[in-house]
């Protein structure tokens, strides 16, 4: 059997014969060549990515099969400048999140921002993947802006006014990237604790569980105005009043310590209220809502971290520090105390908690305190 036509020479007749052993190989070389491009080994791959002009895209997503394999790459390519484009590439780091276009109104009309569904796991390397694949991704007059999760501090309108160019008329968030983007998220971590009596004791705020008739008036070390409660009311409900009631005023701290249980540093809170619990109240611990009253029976104590208050380093417990005193030195309103600048003071609330402390990150911690 030959392949050649009658017009062949002698030479071409002689090469194909001498090829006739290895025929049923050249046979599977060749299907492999027509299927190679569904599977590729990986040293085909940064050939495939310059064939199909992908390179742009390979500094920002990790796996190149991805891009490749499905022809993802090349579908992404002809939908791009579509926020579908912006969607697909995001999926290719794992993320899933909503295009928002600023007001048409506002000077920057032609910024967007991504409001994610998740956190995103860690500031780098994944925050330069997302801002560089969505830069690809949107159309050529667009730009990235800001990106949201949780914590989303909008803008003042205030162009026009004396308060055009103030912080009113900034948006939360940090650049921590080349490129600029803004970077705002949130992060909330609840603690529902029961106080004990070494705790009260130690803050100097505890009463014994009423036994018959109710509570003594032997027992009662508390000022007349926190008695807000009813005299009908039960002695439990009037103890855990009168417990709540006496923080009221007092100036708390969140304090964090890593995993060897060295302090990072101490957060002034920013709430410290007897609560009740109310539907739609202001505060929210567990889907319980609760409303500051007086008399409440819990007490709801909230501290939220800054930007620049600790990162690159991970909190293993969190707890109140009541009773402390600021170093002398120390700027009274300030709000994150480094370790040395907050003297005395006894820890309540201690709870063990995982969390890597970031500076795009502001950690909301809320507790719950019960009597």
């Amino acid at each position: 059997m030959t392949l050649l036509p009658s017009s062949s020479d002698l030479y071409e007749r002689a090469f194909e014969a001498s090829l006739q052993p290895r025929w049923n190989e050249l046979n599977l070389a060749a299907e492999a060549i027509r299927t190679v491009k569904f599977n590729p080994p990986p040293s085909f791959l940064p050939f495939l990515v310059f064939e199909y002009g992908l390179g742009e895209l390979t500094p920002y997503v990790p796996n190149l099969y991805t891009l490749v394999v499905d022809r993802e790459g090349v579908n992404w390519q002809r939908i791009r400048g579509t926020p579908a484009s912006v969607y697909k590439g995001l999926g290719w780091l794992g993320y899933t999140a909503t295009l928002e276009d600023a007001w048409h109104g506002r000077a920057y009309w032609n910024s967007t921002q991504l409001r994610f569904s998740a956190l995103p796991d860690a500031d780098f390397p994944d925050l330069e993947r997302i801002e560089g694949v969505t830069r690809l991704s949107l159309p050529k007059r667009s730009d990235l802006r800001r990106g949201v999760y949780q914590y989303d501090i909008g803008a003042t309108e205030s162009d026009g006014s004396v308060l055009d160019g103030s912080m009113l008329d900034t948006e939360s968030g940090i650049a921590v990237t080349d490129a600029g983007t803004l970077w705002s998220f949130g992060r909330v971590t609840e603690v529902d604790h029961l106080l004990t009596e070494a705790e009260g004791l130690a803050i100097g705020n505890w009463l014994e569980e009423p036994e018959g008739g109710g509570i003594k008036w032997t027992s009662l070390q508390y000022p007349w105005v926190q008695a807000q409660f009813k005299w009908a009311d039960s002695a439990t409900n009037m103890r855990r009043s009168l417990m709540a009631g006496w923080f009221s005023g007092r100036q708390l701290f969140a304090t964090f310590r890593d995993t060897s249980g060295n302090l990072l540093g101490h957060r002034r809170c920013r709430a410290v209220h007897p609560v009740s619990q109310k539907l739609n109240g202001p505060y929210e611990v567990g889907n319980i809502n609760y409303v500051p009253a007086a008399g409440g029976r819990r007490l709801y104590v909230e501290a939220m971290t800054d930007v620049n208050d600790a990162w690159d380093v991970t909190a293993a417990s969190v707890e109140i520090t009541v009773g402390a005193e600021i170093a002398v030195g120390i700027n009274p309103g300030q709000l994150w105390l480094q370790p040395g600048q907050l003297i005395g003071g006894e820890p309540i609330a201690h709870t063990a908690i995982h969390l890597p402390l970031r500076r795009t990150v502001r950690d909301q911690v809320k507790f719950i305190v019960r009597f």
